[in-house]
């Protein structure tokens, strides 16, 4: 055991270390300048949607939502508030794993070490994306864990939940091992899970009666797109091999956590299963366009075992070796970060270096980046076709601008309809075909669909997402269609054949924006 001074200045090496990279990488992606808007809309008094005209959650992060608005409040520059928050939250995780999850310090420094050289970890630690509380949550559930709190246990589970629904995949077997090892009564459990599930619960219901819907719109968007799962799994590899060639250190320090598991104690083998579960759930979606977005929480996982295991000084030293040899080839885009860091180009895969394709623009220290505060105003009202940059579209147009989003992360209407079907598709850009009309409905206001089927089922989406929000007729539009009770359009005219986007003659120009 290393004297603790000594210690401490390793510590306050590492935290520094951190917070410098960070500073040096910090960015915003174009998926979290979706949620930007939605602060802007809220904090403004326009309302915690996208398109000012009609309530729809165009995020899948309710929790980090909240906290960039609050934060947001108080700095008044919301691109301010998402660096702010996510290197502070980063810097304490970072503390949290080094002074409190390592059982040996060394293995701590270990594990922070292969963070800090993780390109998917350093990406994902800014972004503007929920990364950086999903990390952190992550490690309190294991303290929690650990210190057999179980209502503790089950209110940072709730808060996964609300960082992002799909996590909690990676803290169920965790939560069987709490459960399991729970020695109080079961009506005393009960309560300390009911107790801990409280504000998952809460927002459902708050979702339900505001959006009309108890989940986020992008998860009808992706779930209901309609590409088949072979071509899912197939593109989910892809996603893993995009993971290896670009970053040397993510993949293998999972793996290198999987095996550490294996002779570990019940708590880090059960976090290693929900780890593998996620990734396979990743892989089963078709993973994402952002390389190395969804490995990071894994690689934390990973980090916690690796910080967690009994390693002899020989086997810390053949690590760190280990380590330098496979993040030296990344260094130019972690440690050693430049401000002119930038790569366009979208691979045949159609995944990205998301933070190198937006740093130049929306990097904290990009020489010409464009983070100014924007004037949050209604200046003019005007419709617009969008699928991919939409966030950052959304702000620059203003508060005004109606965006109707063709891959349907924020449409409460195509996020319902399935993608078009062609071969050609790219994950996380699902085009849909436009209803007939559509674009002309939403400009008037008006449901002006030809097709019945559509007409029908679009004058009740209207009515949720438009209407008076304690009317009877809406919350009864609420109920029938989360019940079922709404006749839906024809999945395969939208999902097969060719729709014409308007009735008229000449519909006119249509402006759009495809990335």
């Amino acid at each position: 055991m290393r004297p603790a001074g000594q210690r401490n200045d390793v510590l306050a090496v590492l935290l520094t270390v951190c917070l410098l990279e960070l500073i040096r990488t910090a960015w915003i992606s174009d998926d979290a300048a979706i949620t930007l808007r939605c602060v802007l809309n809220f904090i403004h008094g326009y309302g915690a949607t996208f398109n000012i005209a009609e309530r729809v959650e165009p995020y899948t992060h309710p929790l980090w939502f909240l906290l960039i608005s609050a934060v947001t409040v108080i700095t008044r520059h919301v691109f301010a508030s998402t660096f702010i928050l996510s290197i502070s939250i980063s810097v304490v995780s970072l503390w949290l794993l080094l002074t409190r999850v390592a059982r040996d310090f060394r293995a701590g420094v270990l594990a922070a070490s292969v963070l800090l050289l993780s390109k998917a970890y350093v990406d994902f630690s800014t972004s503007g994306l929920e990364n950086p509380l999903a990390h952190l949550l992550i490690l309190l559930a294991v303290l929690a864990a650990t210190e057999s709190s179980v209502t503790t246990f089950f209110l940072v589970c709730s808060l996964i939940f609300l960082t992002r629904p799909d996590l909690v995949v990676m803290v169920l077997p965790l939560a069987a091992v709490v459960i399991g090892s729970d020695r109080e009564p079961a009506r005393k459990l009960a309560r300390s899970i009911a107790v801990g599930a409280l504000p998952a619960l809460a927002w459902t219901v708050f979702s339900l009666y505001y959006y009309g819907f108890p989940v986020p719109n992008t998860v009808y968007a992706k779930l209901g797109a309609g590409v088949p799962f072979g071509e899912r799994i197939v593109q989910g590899g892809r996603y893993l091999l995009d993971s290896l060639g670009r970053d040397f250190v993510t993949l293998p320090a999972i793996v290198i956590g999987v095996a550490l598991a294996l002779r570990a104690s019940l708590i880090e083998m059960a976090l290693t299963g929900g780890s593998l579960l996620y990734i396979a759930s990743v892989v089963s979606a078709g993973g994402d366009f952002m390389s190395g977005r969804f490995l990071s929480a894994p690689l934390v996982a990973a980090a916690v075992v690796i910080a967690r295991s009994e390693l002899t000084t020989r086997q810390v030293k053949v690590a760190a070796v280990t380590l330098g040899v496979l993040a030296l080839p990344t260094l130019p885009a972690t440690l050693f970060s430049s401000p002119g860091y930038s790569d366009s180009r979208i691979g045949d895969n159609g995944i990205a270096d998301e933070r190198a394709y937006y740093f130049q623009r929306y990097g904290l220290v990009a020489p010409r980046n464009e983070l100014a505060q924007p004037d949050w105003i209604v200046r003019r009202r005007d419709v617009s076709i969008v699928c991919g940059n939409l966030g950052f579209t959304g702000i620059v147009s203003g508060p005004g601008a109606h965006l109707i989003d063709e891959c349907a992360l924020s449409d409460p209407l195509l996020a319902h309809l399935p993608a078009e079907r062609t071969r050609q598709w790219r994950i996380g850009h699902f085009t849909r075909q436009l209803p007939t009309d559509y674009e002309r409905s939403v400009a008037q206001d008006e449901n002006l669909l030809t097709d019945p089927r559509t007409h029908s089922y679009y004058e009740s989406i209207r009515t949720v997402t438009r209407g008076p929000l304690n009317s009877l007729e809406r919350l009864r539009e609420v109920a029938r269609l989360n019940l079922g009770l709404v006749t839906t359009p024809d999945r395969n005219m939208y999902y097969a054949t060719k729709v014409p986007r308007s009735s008229a003659v000449d519909p006119g120009p249509s402006h759009s924006t495809n990335r």
